[in-house]
């Protein structure tokens, strides 16, 4: 059985990686990332919800929750290009990204260096590969 803590780390961590994918991978078409992040969350909102649920049925609300995390990780992060433009808008954008993390190490069961590596390892892998994305 998944927890709600469980499903919060689940939603979150999914979100935030594809928030940072976008933001690298579209950084060179700033009109695009807004919209992209929004449909993705969406996506992932019902995507996320009806895996969770599919996958253990008995509990609806922790796949509801996990859903949300993961609309909410992949959108956040785009809300700076509704008002800024240029460089500063990746810049607060990477800084919420960093918040999400701390959230999810916050929420995972082993809090701890190793958590904390962990976390941020699989967001600079993601950042990384989708910077390289950038440029096709």
């Amino acid at each position: 059985m998944t927890s709600q803590k469980e499903a919060t780390v689940l939603g979150a961590a999914d979100g935030v990686t594809i928030a940072l994918g976008l933001l690298m991978s579209l950084r060179l078409h700033q009109p695009a990332i807004l919209h992209a992040a929004l449909g993705a969350g969406l996506a992932e909102l019902v995507g996320m919800s009806a895996a969770l649920w599919l996958s253990d049925s008995g509990r609806f609300w922790p796949a509801v929750l996990c859903g949300t995390a993961t609309a909410v990780a992949c959108i956040a992060p785009a809300v700076p290009y509704i008002w800024l433009t240029g460089w500063v808008p990746l810049v607060c954008a990477l800084l919420i990204a960093i918040a999400i993390g701390a959230a999810i190490v916050w929420l995972r069961p082993d809090v701890g260096l190793r958590s904390v590596a962990e976390t941020y390892g699989v967001l600079a892998v993601t950042a990384v590969l989708c910077f390289g994305v950038s440029y096709l």
